[in-house]
């Protein structure tokens, strides 16, 4: 048997197997490329550059087992579009395109504004340059192809407005303009939309925090200290001084909330997802506004 399916992923990944175990991963991308050709049964692509995309975009810490964990169906799409089959660019138009509408429909966007997000959405996505590959080339199938069309329309429509608007940059424009897979529109959105309400609820929240809470994040987030330090600077245990950390970012996290909920009309889900947002930011948003903020 040749088992060029396996020679291709693993000269993708720059790795090797045993002779004992090329059968085995044969047979398993045998069964990936079975289940990616049956999403798309127009579409035709050469079995081993298929193995080959496989092997680029699986982590190299990942065992061959991660492969059924991915979109194998969108994998197969994105790469035969990268390969320039006819078939499969045709099939990315129909299918993934009409997402842009989709994705900005709340923006309320001019239809010849939702035509150039289509317009630079299909260039970036298809071509090529000299310099930065298709960026389909990037899609990795960790999440749908589906919501990472969508993710990037909505971050080039937000971008055309703030240059149409003459915004100066953002913080949040230092994120790719196309995002990575598993982002998701909907945090996207409420994060550029409501950026200057999130900013200043937090700031207002830490404000209104009682002095120890106050210093003890001071003294964590800006000064840099360990909790055993913040322990004996208090003269407590350090499981106190741990506990008085975690009370004062709850607290904190608790009354941005509140603060956003009587200011913004949102779900209690997209309140969650920003939560969230700014919990896994905590170390970043605190270090910079008690920069700005506290003595």
């Amino acid at each position: 048997m040749p088992q060029e399916l396996a020679h291709a992923f693993l000269s993708a990944r720059e790795g090797d197997a045993g002779p004992e175990q090329l059968p085995e991963l044969e047979a398993r991308l045998a069964r990936a490329l079975e289940m990616a050709r049956a999403a798309w049964p127009g579409v035709e692509l050469d079995g081993p550059r298929f193995a080959a995309h496989l092997g680029r975009h699986l982590s190299p810490d990942s065992s061959p087992e991660a492969l059924e964990q991915l979109h194998l169906g969108d994998l197969y799409l994105a790469c035969a579009c990268t390969e320039g089959v006819p078939s499969a660019l045709t099939a990315f138009e129909s299918r993934f395109l009409p997402e842009v509408g989709v994705a900005v429909a709340r923006l309320r966007l001019p239809a010849a504004t939702v035509d150039d997000v289509r317009q630079q959405l299909r260039q970036k996505m298809l071509v090529s340059t000299p310099d930065m590959p298709a960026k389909l080339a990037t899609y990795a199938g960790t999440g749908t192809l589906s919501g990472w069309v969508r993710a990037a329309a909505l971050w080039l429509a937000l971008d055309m407005q703030r240059r149409q608007s003459g915004e100066s940059q953002s913080d949040d424009s230092a994120l790719p303009l196309l995002v990575e897979p598993g982002d998701d529109p909907e945090l996207a959105y409420l994060k550029t939309t409501y950026r200057a309400e999130f900013n200043a609820a937090f700031a207002q929240a830490l404000t209104a925090l009682a002095p120890r809470q106050r210093n003890v994040l001071r003294l964590k987030y800006l000064d840099g200290l360990r909790i055993e330090q913040l322990g004996a600077l208090y003269g407590v245990h350090r499981a106190t001084a741990a506990r008085w950390v975690v009370s004062a970012q709850e607290a904190l996290l608790e009354e941005t909330r509140r603060l956003l909920t009587e200011r913004l009309r949102l779900t209690h889900t997209q309140l969650d997802s920003v939560l969230r947002l700014i919990s896994s930011q905590l170390d970043v948003n605190l270090s910079r506004l008690l920069r700005s903020r506290l003595d």
